[in-house]
């Protein structure tokens, strides 16, 4: 973990998102530099905290959770009740200090708290508000809530997603693919909405809906249908004019990933490599082709089929899994892997995929403890002196962990 000035560092977030859409956005303002302070309530937790979070103990806490440590290091955490007036007042006075608020709420929540665009803009003028909605901000289903499986289908993914046409599958709550892409797309959006709110002086709401993200990804399949009027399906590992496929090798649980045009320099290589005639390449028999490949990387052990197949330019991997990922020379050059001394040990997180050459995004601090911060914020940027502060804890209106002797609640 490191201090060193991010590109982002005259950028302050006022992060109100949870779980991975929301709280990983904001988290890569967090990487590059930006000063992210995530509004929480012990009353009103991050669900992400509530994930497999065992203290040593084997108590439940908070403050170790290793989903909610991955998307929240390097942000600061401020306690505040925003079904308080009191709360909701101090959120509106920190929102006049920053320059992009990210939510991720059901649609008409923000409102409701009296917290909409609206309230924000007379707060700040020049504030952009990155809503990221389940389905958009208007139309007839503006209304309704979503999961990742749900935008899954929603989106239409799910439909070209599976082994066989009768059985559609989600990306999987490991992937969860629409949170991880909207968390990927909502940082560069924002940052254009604050140059063009910086420049006009005038406010900007971002409207990102999680489930047109989704059918953006898979935008050639609708192209498709509209020119030949036949439905996409799912397929499994097969590709129309490829050789392609994931091989069991000769270790047990143990599988190489091989893709190759079907014809081509690429298809001979790969002939060559198994042993299999040249003359198999030219037959229109690739059911064939794949049963030879799929015999010859059952008699090699996994690396070493990945190392030949390679050596002849053909494109193949062993398929990784955590531990090798973790392992890998690549991503070690890289420096993707970052070291982060924390609550829950000492862990690899993962960085971002992009390096600047100047101000690279690197993992300044570990997550923070719920309200870790609260004083030091309320102090520093509005200027509440000591008997203010304890005053606004007493109310409830805000949470500060040395002040508070009761057990935190479950989020409602």
């Amino acid at each position: 973990m490191t201090a060193r000035k991010g590109a982002l560092s005259e950028v302050r977030v006022l992060d109100l998102g949870t779980i991975t859409a929301g709280a990983a956005t904001s988290g890569v303002f967090a990487d590059f530099g930006a000063d992210v302070i995530k509004i929480e309530w012990p009353g009103q937790l991050d669900p992400f905290r509530h994930w497999t979070q065992i203290a040593s103990s084997g108590t439940p806490d908070y403050n170790s959770s290793p989903p909610f440590h991955v998307v929240n290091r390097g942000k600061r955490s401020v306690g505040i009740n925003l079904k308080s007036t009191s709360g909701r007042a101090l959120l509106l006075r920190l929102a006049a200090h920053c320059d992009i608020v990210v939510e991720n709420f059901r649609r008409g929540v923000l409102g409701r708290l009296g917290l909409d665009f609206s309230a924000l803009r007379e707060a700040n003028p020049q504030i952009v508000l990155l809503s990221l909605t389940s389905q958009g901000v208007a139309g007839p289903d503006a209304k309704y809530g979503s999961f990742g499986s749900t935008l899954d289908a929603l989106g239409g993914l799910m439909s070209v997603t599976g082994y066989a046409p009768s059985e559609p599958l989600w990306s999987s709550n490991n992937i969860n693919y629409p949170d991880q892409l909207v968390s990927f797309l909502g940082p560069g959006v924002a940052l254009a909405a604050l140059r063009q709110a910086r420049e006009s002086g005038k406010a900007v709401w971002v409207d990102f809906s999680q489930r047109e993200a989704v059918t953006f990804a898979i935008g050639e399949q609708f192209v498709r249908y509209a020119k030949t009027g036949e439905l996409p399906i799912p397929q499994g590992n097969a590709e129309a004019g490829t050789i392609q496929g994931v091989y069991e090798s000769a270790v047990s649980d143990r599988w190489v990933a091989v893709s190759v045009p079907a014809d081509g320099e690429q298809l001979q290589a790969l002939l060559g490599v198994i042993g299999a005639a040249s003359d198999v390449g030219a037959a229109p028999a690739s059911e064939q082709i794949h049963a030879l490949l799929g015999e010859w990387v059952r008699t090699q052990p996994p690396e070493v089929a990945e190392q030949q197949l390679r050596a002849a330019g053909v494109a193949a991997t062993v398929v990784r899994n955590a531990a090798e990922v973790l392992r890998d020379d690549q991503l070690d050059a890289l420096g993707f892997f970052q070291p982060v001394e924390s609550k829950i040990g000492s862990t690899l997180q993962r960085g971002y995929t992009a390096r600047l050459s100047r101000t690279p995004g690197v993992i300044r601090a570990a997550a923070p403890d719920l309200g870790q911060h609260t004083r030091e914020v309320l102090d520093k940027m509005l200027h509440l002196e000591g008997p203010e502060i304890e005053k606004l804890h007493r109310e409830e209106a805000i949470f500060i962990p040395d002040l508070q002797g009761a057990e935190i609640a479950p989020a409602k």
